[in-house]
């Protein structure tokens, strides 16, 4: 083989392998953003898809088992009545509390839970803490 030809070849395969990197990073990093309400009412549509939820987290239904760092507990939404099991396996984070919102990734089960494999918190900005009212103001001047 020539010099032209050894280089065609070493180019198209750096070409197919980054190819593959990219289809398989992009197909096991998507998921849809659906509400509570939406993956209630599809069901069986969504058992084993992934998935993200979020929702305000239902303070009375916190259960932590520091030993086994297993964290199970209901999130729902804000302005519904639709309420969501979740299990987490995992970190508990240090301001996981009621009516933080909770951002759940992974897949709803046939059982009725929604099994997280990745949780993380919304937390509000220091400016909204600080003026509560103007934030209401700006948010209803949109």
């Amino acid at each position: 083989m020539n010099q032209k030809t050894k280089m065609g070849i070493g180019i198209l395969i750096l070409l197919i392998g980054f190819g593959y990197l990219m289809f398989s990073g992009i197909s096991s990093s998507s998921s849809y953003f659906l509400t509570i309400e939406e993956v209630l009412a599809q069901g069986k549509e969504v058992y084993g898809k992934p998935l993200k939820v979020s929702g305000l987290i239902i303070g009375e239904s916190i259960d932590w088992n520091a030993e086994e760092l297993q964290l199970n507990f209901k999130i729902k939404e804000k302005d519904g009545n639709e309420v969501m099991a979740v299990r987490y396996s995992g970190v508990r984070p240090d301001n996981f509390k009621e009516g933080v919102t909770a951002i759940v990734q992974g897949t709803f089960t046939k059982e009725g839970y929604f099994k997280a494999d990745k949780l993380m918190l919304k937390c509000p900005s220091k400016y909204e803490e600080e003026n509560p009212e103007r934030v209401k103001e700006a948010k209803n001047n949109e």
